[in-house]
């Protein structure tokens, strides 16, 4: 190094200098080759020399025959030397690690931004990471809050093999995972003196992955052979996890935007299918109007009406609801229609005109099909429209409104939803719509409905709507359907968002002309 320097086109003044002791001064090095001046011509045992030292260590002397003073001073001036010139050295070797460490964040930053997959921004982080602080193996392991578990979604490893790398250590991850910190830990691990050219210490790095919000999981690496983990290896590792997780964070929100999407689109599809089961049209009848209304509180609904075609003229019209809204209590709908149809085409077979019988044999087979904790309310009304007479039978469903000129009458039948006890049995029950009377039918979700002040539309506001006026006017039809919407819609107010669907069906019977 005493050579190097001394060689330099720099020290032109300090051989000048130098020269003018003519062959009193000497510089040598370790093996004592001469550098500067000419070879002393004493003996060693009489010649004076001062040690060059750099870092603790003699790099070469000063020899002087003349001026032992000169020749410390000469040794001290090329100390000094020597330390500015490993100063510079070490500066400039700082600066180019800086700049290969930026260049790194800058080429990682630029593959992240281009990937929106966190398996790959994972392989990406250990393939710039492995070979940078040369570890034997790496692995990225996301935190599943559900499972309470970690599941490795990316590795690197020079070799393959079947240890459990993150089971082994455990202890050291949560560690991390409690304390956000990344740390190194030369561990002792008696599994791996089993295994055959494997010592029984690994130096481990973990990093923590976290955002502002949450902890998503570690970069563990694992370096087995001779050489440990250091601090500089610390301090890259955690830069690169920390671009890393919000990285991460963004990939998974992007896949969360994604399922959503695709959930919609599935949702709007299960929408037109469930709508495609509903009546497309409702029943002509002489002297009769029925009309219907459905409204889901989401995509999809809970809630079901339906017409039923008996062989004698009857018709069947069916108004139900599931204890549930969105996708499982569609599908429960779906169910409980297909029953309900495959019911009523046998009994037409049988000439089976009991709504309650009916309804015995839908439950009997729902029971087995409905999930534990769900059921579903059912009325079931059978009208024969020659003489207006309706057999209805209720399975815990809201009963329906006689309207009447006189008032509303509201008949009492009882019955257990159905899918909750295998062997309910359903009472029929009666009454005659007459002349310019009508029948309302409805789910809960209208009377039951609430306002941004929690107050809820309620029964008998539905009540007050369905009574005749009076003057002997009213509302029947598509146009009684149409005012309760409008005045659901001024007791909730602009903000309200719907709770629970909203089914209703209505049948009246034309007033004789004279």
């Amino acid at each position: 190094m005493l050579r190097k320097l001394l060689a330099r086109d720099g020290i032109q003044n300090f051989r000048k200098l130098f020269s003018v002791f003519d062959d009193s001064l000497t510089i040598i090095d370790q093996e004592g080759e001469v550098i500067l001046g000419q070879n002393p011509v004493v003996s060693e045992t009489n010649l004076g020399r001062t040690p060059v030292r750099y870092s603790g260590e003699a790099i070469g002397w000063v020899i002087s025959q003349k001026n032992p003073a000169f020749q410390s001073n000469i040794a001290s001036f090329l100390e000094f030397w020597l330390a500015k010139e490993s100063e510079k050295r070490n500066l400039a070797a700082e600066v180019l690690n800086n700049y290969r460490e930026l260049n790194l964040f800058y080429r990682f930053s630029e593959k992240l931004v281009a990937s929106l997959k966190k398996e790959d921004i994972a392989q990406m982080a250990l393939d710039e990471i492995c070979p940078l602080i040369k570890a034997n193996r790496g692995y990225v392991a996301l935190y599943l809050e559900t499972s309470q578990e970690l599941k490795v979604i990316a590795r690197k490893s020079q070799q393959e093999d079947e240890i459990d790398w993150l089971n082994l250590v455990r202890g050291f991850v949560e560690h991390i995972l409690e304390n956000g910190v990344a740390e190194i830990s030369n561990q002792h691990i008696p599994e791996l003196q089993t295994r055959e050219g494997a010592g029984s210490s690994v130096s481990v790095l973990c990093a923590p992955l976290k955002t502002e919000k949450r902890m998503l999981g570690v970069v563990l690496l694992i370096q087995e052979d001779e050489r440990q983990f250091t601090a500089g290896d610390l301090m890259l590792v955690n830069a690169i996890a920390l671009q890393t997780a919000p990285a991460i964070e963004i990939a998974f929100l992007h896949q969360l935007e994604l399922e959503k999407a695709r959930l919609e689109r599935d949702l709007q599809v299960a929408r037109r299918v469930q709508a495609g089961l509903l009546p497309q049209s409702m029943p002509t009848l002489d002297g009769w109007q029925i009309a219907a209304l459905w409204q889901p509180a989401r995509m999809v609904s809970g809630d079901l009406y339906d017409f039923l075609r008996f062989n004698n003229g009857k018709l069947g019209i069916v108004i139900a609801d599931v204890t549930d809204k969105g996708v499982p209590a569609a599908l429960i709908m779906a169910n409980t229609r297909s029953i309900l149809r495959a019911v009523v085409s046998i009994a037409n077979r049988s000439q089976l005109q009991s709504p309650g019988r009916l309804l015995h044999r839908v439950n009997r087979i729902l029971h087995h099909e409905i999930p534990l904790g769900m059921f579903v309310t059912c009325l079931l009304v059978i009208l024969d429209p020659v003489s207006g007479k309706v057999t209805f039978s209720n399975a815990g469903h809201n009963l329906p409104y006689h309207r009447t000129p006189q008032g509303i009458i509201e008949p009492q039948a009882s019955g257990a939803p159905l899918g909750v006890f295998p062997n309910s049995s359903y009472d029929d029950h009666e009454l005659v719509i007459q002349p310019g009377e009508s029948l309302f039918m409805y789910s809960d979700g209208l009377p039951e409905a609430h306002n941004s002040q929690g107050e809820m539309f309620d029964y008998w506001r539905l009540r007050q709507i369905l009574t005749y006026s009076t003057e002997g006017a009213a509302l029947n039809g598509e146009a009684l359907l149409h005012k309760l919407m409008e005045q659901l819609a001024l007791f909730a107010g602009p903000d309200w968002e719907q709770e629970d669907d909203v089914t209703m069906v209505t049948l009246e019977r034309f007033q004789l002309l004279l």
